[in-house]
């Protein structure tokens, strides 16, 4: 029965208990060889994961989205559409443009797969986005009328199939064409090996590290009660003395003992060192520089602008064009991809230079007269000023096209077919 509410096939196929595909079937976590259970939200617990899932996130969610509208050699506002308002500013009731982008890059990057529901109304007008749940979501399955997600509506309370035309789904790299893969669960070892670490870094200092010595007490061994008096005694003066509780204290206590210095082991030693290797892993199956997860070991003032720059064009402009191709083929009808609708994120904000470098690249947009100074001001969030529309062309620019009308008028003039004219 929950195979039938939940569009699966039964599994005839034996499965071991450390088997992930029978921890996932049964809902549980897989176990790592770490002895640590890695799952979406616990791999959220470390802090380079979640670093990197926020700044991916973050990221894609404050990008504007706009609707656009191809208008023969033109792109004008599509700011007409019913899309535009849902997309850019308030996809539902309860959450915002930026919040729902967020939510769903933050799903598809823990789960693997993002899908928000398109709710049209009896005119096939587009009217809410619904982000799901990821375990209110699962596997589309082809039935008798087509293929569909096996879905769950919390309002409702009641399972459903979900035509998948009704349905945006951004799905995670690797897995099948119908599904997207986990990065979590696909390097779960990784990451379990992080989580593995910091657990032991907080036993290993939660009981105050390793001892720095032990005491070695050479008096003569007391047998009966006042043996065991001299123990208590000892062991108070211990106490007292605050010993364990900080480093650069030294015990005075009296009695014939003896203090033998305990060193740290070499792999003990080698524990940061092994954090920061899991950390830049980490990073790595994000594709995010390790810069911009605070990792600033090998970055340097003269070149984390260009990692800034790389980040923007590898780790970034992928998950855009998986967002624009989907909303494009989803949220839009034939007809009106045929009008010349379609998404676009402005990713300016990101490639947003210090001002030293836009008045540059401004006075070479003017000057070569491929820009207005109207349109830079737009740029620069300022209102328009008249007899600024009009284009400008530098001195040796006017000078190349001079000579080229000049050449033309020659060639002109030279020419046999008009010394009859």
């Amino acid at each position: 029965m929950l195979g039938m509410l939940l569009g699966s096939e039964s599994r005839a196929e034996v499965l071991s208990s450390s088997d992930p595909a029978l921890a996932e079937w049964f809902g549980l976590a897989p176990m790592t060889d770490s002895g640590i259970a890695v799952t979406a939200k616990t791999a959220m617990r470390l802090a380079a994961v979640y670093a990197c899932v926020h700044r991916l996130s973050s990221n894609m969610a404050q990008l504007p989205l706009h609707v656009m509208r191809r208008d023969g050699s033109n792109v004008v506002d599509g700011n007409d559409h019913p899309a535009h308002a849902l997309l850019s500013t308030s996809p539902n009731q309860w959450q915002s443009s930026y919040d729902w982008r967020e939510q769903a890059q933050q799903v598809v990057l823990t789960n693997g797969n993002a899908i928000t529901r398109l709710r049209r109304d009896r005119r096939g007008q587009l009217i809410e986005l619904d982000l799901f749940e990821p375990e209110h979501i699962g596997e589309p399955v082809r039935g008798a009328s087509g293929w569909y997600y096996p879905a769950y509506d919390a309002q409702e309370q009641r399972w459903f199939a979900l035509p998948i035309y009704d349905a945006a789904h951004i799905k995670g790299f690797g897995g099948s064409r119908y599904w997207g893969m986990s990065p979590i669960r696909y390097h779960a070892e990784t990451i379990g090996l992080g989580l593995a670490a910091k657990r032991y870094g907080s036993q290993f200092f939660g009981g105050g590290g390793r001892p720095s010595g032990i005491l070695i007490d050479k008096t003569p061994n007391a047998v009966g009660d006042l043996g065991k008096q001299h123990r208590a005694n000892l062991k108070s003066a211990w106490k007292e003395g605050g010993i364990g509780k900080g480093s650069g204290r030294t015990a005075l206590l009296s009695g014939d003992l003896d203090y033998k210095a305990i060193t740290i082991s070499p792999e003990e030693a080698q524990f940061l060192d092994t954090q920061k290797m899991n950390r830049s892993e980490i990073a790595g199956l994000f594709n995010v520089p390790s810069h911009m997860i605070n990792d600033l070991e090998k970055a340097t003032f003269s070149n984390i602008s260009e990692q800034a720059i790389h980040f923007v064009r590898h780790s970034i402009m992928p998950w855009v064009v998986r967002w624009e191709q989907e909303i494009n083929r989803k949220v839009f009808t034939e007809a009106e991809l045929r009008a010349g609708y379609y998404v676009k994120f402005n990713l300016a904000g990101l490639l947003r230079g210090t001002a030293k470098e836009r008045a540059e690249f401004y006075h070479y947009a003017i000057t070569d007269g491929w820009m207005s100074r109207n349109e830079v001001r737009l740029l620069e969030d300022k209102n328009q000023k008249d007899g600024l529309d009009e284009m400008l062309v530098s001195v040796n620019a006017s000078k190349l096209i001079g000579d080229k009308d000049k050449k033309t008028n020659d060639e002109v003039k030279d020419d046999p077919s008009n010394s009859d004219q």
